[in-house]
């Protein structure tokens, strides 16, 4: 990016200049840059030294970052993100029709954040893409599945309904020295689903790269277009996720999660019906089916 500071970015233009300017920052503005789109609405409690620490970068980076956007200063820019996060809320159809009242229970406020991250997830996804994605899927001999920290929730839901299915189906969900053996037998013939979100852990973004080397056909789920896992992978998965909560909805990348599991029953849904009534008639003492 110019060292020169531009003119003052309209109010609620920001995001949108981050992302179309994403490749032309540094290293550390991409950092910042990703952050700030991903948690839009933690400006209000953030200082430039919890930014600079959340992004690894510095605390005059971020206020640099700031100034080259056209702001005079770091504050000036978190008001900018904020109001933008606010505007952006009231103005979405299903915020007006749900209306999010201050003294609303807690519950009642999760079920309709929880529906807004619904909205927002199909709207971020394209049906001929998921297709593809799904006819890739049914052509591989074997579906890693990996996901680290929260990410590794969604692969062990994957890993679990697939698994029933007779799907054959190998979940990683760390890099111990266990799961880099699971990863043995990985080959062209296989496929690479990868769930990371935010910057994504190190250990996965590896894997897919690993994956690309060796000609696996991989998906990415993660939150948008400029995440790391999203820029490695060969197809991509989105999920809205909000960040107002410490411990943010995964209902968004569920939903894609369970879409994958019902397209792929519906293609072939004699074939796993069979497999599921095999387990069924096992003699077994579990009654978890």
């Amino acid at each position: 990016m110019p060292g020169r500071t531009r003119k003052r970015l309209p109010d609620g233009h920001l995001v949108r200049a981050l992302q179309e300017n994403f490749e032309s920052f540094s290293k550390s503005r991409k950092a910042i840059a990703r952050y700030l789109i991903d948690h839009l609405s933690e400006a209000p409690v953030l200082s430039a030294q919890e930014l600079a620490r959340r992004t690894n970068t510095t605390s005059s980076t971020v206020v640099r970052f700031a100034q080259n956007l056209g702001f005079t200063g770091f504050t000036e820019m978190m008001k900018a993100a904020w109001e933008e996060h606010r505007l952006a809320g009231s103005n979405s159809t299903a915020a007006k029709q749900l209306h999010f009242p201050l003294d609303d229970d807690f519950s009642g406020r999760a079920v309709r954040t929880d529906i807004l991250i619904l909205e927002e997830t199909i709207k971020r996804n394209d049906t001929d893409n998921f297709l593809e994605i799904i006819a890739q899927l049914e052509k591989a001999d074997q579906i890693y599945i990996a996901g680290m920290s929260e990410a590794a929730l969604v692969v062990n839901y994957l890993d679990y309904y697939l698994s029933v299915m007779g799907v054959p189906v190998i979940a990683v969900t760390d890099g111990t020295e266990d799961s880099v053996g699971r990863l043995a037998g990985i080959d062209r013939k296989s496929a690479l689903i990868a769930a990371g979100f935010g910057s994504g852990h190190q250990f996965l973004l590896r894997l897919i790269r690993a994956a690309r080397e060796l000609d696996v056909f991989t998906v990415g789920i993660s939150e948008n277009r400029i995440s790391e896992v999203a820029k490695l992978a060969d197809k991509n998965l989105y999920c809205f996720q909000d960040s107002s909560s410490f411990a943010p909805s995964l209902v968004g990348a569920f939903s894609i999660a369970n879409a994958i599991i019902a397209a792929l029953y519906s293609h072939n849904r004699r074939a796993y019906d069979a497999h599921i009534s095999r387990l069924r008639r096992l003699p077994l003492s579990s009654d978890w089916l």
